[in-house]
């Protein structure tokens, strides 16, 4: 089952909101540098020569940042159409156990992000590319996104719970 579309304005749905509008941004911001690089280049002119480091790296923020607005907007990729085979009561079940291993992957992912992250920050190791930077900065944005994404499956399985079904 899925859940409607979010209405309720309050400081989490400004938060998803936030995390959506930054990705989109950043993805916008990301198709300009590269054409910009491409058209460049084209000219002999290597203005930019992060700029392929660069997009990498906002590829993997916004795509991070991006991942808990769209599970809470509930643009999701599912698949209805194994779901629909079942009565309700049975996709109840189904999204509940869908929920609760997405919670569970997001949580462990999260909690290994962080000790990565940690891990990464005592080394003192560093990303030596174009751009030179604590190697730790990369796990920034997985920590953020997966913790955002445990949230947001622990609040679809608070509505799963909470739902009252007639049948």
């Amino acid at each position: 089952m899925s859940l409607p579309a979010p209405r309720a304005a309050g400081p989490y749905h400004v938060l998803m909101s936030c995390c959506g509008a930054f990705s989109a941004i950043t993805f916008g911001l990301m198709s300009v540098l590269v054409t910009l690089d491409v058209l460049l280049r084209n000219l002999d002119i290597d203005l930019i020569p992060a700029s392929v480091e660069i997009t990498e790296y906002m590829l993997m923020v916004a795509t991070f940042i991006a991942a808990p607005w769209l599970l809470y907007q509930g643009g999701h990729i599912r698949i209805d159409v194994v779901a629909n085979l079942f009565p309700p009561p049975i996709q109840r079940v189904l999204a509940v156990f869908c929920n609760a291993l997405g919670f569970f992957v997001c949580a462990v992912l999260a909690w290994q992000s962080w000790s990565v992250l940690q891990d990464s920050h005592h080394q003192g190791s560093v990303v030596f590319k174009e751009l030179i930077f604590p190697e730790w900065w990369l796990s920034i944005p997985l920590l953020i996104g997966s913790a955002l994404l445990t949230v947001e499956f622990l609040r679809r399985l608070y509505n799963d719970f909470s739902r009252k079904e007639v049948v």
